[in-house]
Parts: C-alpha cells; sequence; structure tokens
C-alpha cells in the first residue's frame, strides 16, 4: 500500500518517486522483472492527516489500485515510477507497517452508468472543453492542441474496461477532497453530481481570474 497526498481515480496517471527504505523494500518484494520495463502492483490510498514521509499517517479507507512501470532505478534502490490507477478497493483491515504499508482489501464493483448519467457526463465534457478553450484563448494560445490530447487520454485502451465516468474525471485537475469522495461514491448519478460540483467551482475561478 502506497499511503499519499493525493487520491488516485481510475484510469489516471500517477508519477512517483521512491526513496523511503520501506518503499524500497516494496519494490525488491514484488516488482516484476518480466516485463519490460519492469512493472509493480500496489494500492494508493489519500492520507487525511499526517505526512507522506516517516509513517504514522491516519489514511482514508477506499483507494485504488495503481499499475505502475519503473522507469528508472539506481542501484541503492531508488526509483522513479508512472502508475495508472485501476480499480477501486476498500480497506478491510489495516497490518502492521512491516516493512511497509499492507492491508486486506475488497476489489469494489463498478456500476453501469445510465442513459441519463452518460447524457449529463457528456454535457460535462463540453463544459470541460469550453472552459479548455477559454483559458487558452485568454492567454493568446490554440486550444486544440491540449483538446486532442484529451481525447487521446480518454481512448487510451488501457483505460478502455474503466467507467467512463472516471476515465472523464481522470481528466480534470480536481482536488484531493474531491477525488476522493468520487472514489467512495457507489452510484453513477452521485458520482456525477461530485463532477458537477467540480466544474462549477472550475468555471467560478476562470470567471473570477477574467473579471
Amino acid at each position: 500500500m502506497f499511503p499519499l497526498g493525493t487520491a488516485l481515480v481510475p484510469s489516471a496517471e500517477l508519477p512517483l518517486r521512491i526513496f523511503e527504505p520501506r518503499y524500497r523494500q516494496m519494490l525488491d518484494d514484488h516488482v516484476d522483472t518480466s516485463t519490460d520495463p519492469p512493472t509493480v502492483r500496489f494500492g494508493v490510498v489519500l492520507i487525511e492527516r499526517g505526512s507522506e514521509v516517516g509513517g504514522g499517517e491516519s489514511r482514508c479507507r477506499v483507494g485504488t489500485l495503481a499499475h505502475a512501470e519503473i522507469t528508472a532505478r539506481l542501484p541503492d534502490g531508488r526509483a522513479t515510477l508512472t502508475a495508472i490507477g485501476r480499480r477501486r478497493f476498500r480497506v478491510e483491515e489495516w497490518l502492521p507497517d512491516d516493512p511497509y504499508p499492507r492491508a486486506r482489501i475488497t476489489v469494489l464493483p463498478e456500476r453501469t452508468p445510465s442513459r441519463s448519467d452518460l447524457a449529463r457526463l457528456r454535457d460535462l465534457a463540453e463544459r470541460h472543453r469550453e472552459l479548455i478553450r477559454r483559458k487558452f484563448r485568454a492567454a493568446g494560445e490554440d486550444p486544440e492542441p491540449i483538446i486532442a490530447a484529451f481525447a487521446l487520454i480518454d481512448s487510451d485502451p488501457r483505460a478502455a474496461d474503466l467507467s467512463p465516468i472516471h476515465r472523464w474525471a481522470a481528466q480534470t485537475a480536481g482536488q484531493p477532497h474531491d477525488q476522493q469522495r468520487l472514489l467512495e461514491a457507489e452510484d453513477p448519478t452521485d458520482q456525477i453530481e461530485i463532477l458537477h460540483d467540480v466544474m462549477q467551482g472550475m468555471e467560478a475561478r476562470v470567471a473570477f481570474g477574467s473579471s
């Protein structure tokens, strides 16, 4: 398990630097060297209180399983990773942090969004694209390359089996508490409501910044 100061939404990308001895040990114990680059799987949970370094933090109980590629590793075990969020889980029991954080978990099922949920998601996506256009044009820049990049991210085959709600949420710059709310919401309609709140906040910040 990897407690962090951010939440990881399924399909989102998370770069990590490994330097603490406990996480170097985790890599030693769980790295899959049959792949190129080597890979490792672990759970990511948001820290409610405390620091990422040193242990002793208070952790949320809903997190995301991550599949990470080890992009560089030094002889002393320090490494850089690029992780992709996969499935949500709930921690059923925290085990002793020996030699690194561990837990027993249950992978959470994903409910299929209804037609009305998907329609609202398409509306949010259009509002997001319009927001990007406003921000980039205000800065005298072309917004279309970033919009095209988002389309490529959404069509990534590694995320094809994941909820379209999570795939879209991974493109937004939500705060950790918003991401955690989304992870903990079981119903797609509730997830859409959270994303609606996030979008309203983004639109308000852009409007305030341009006034």
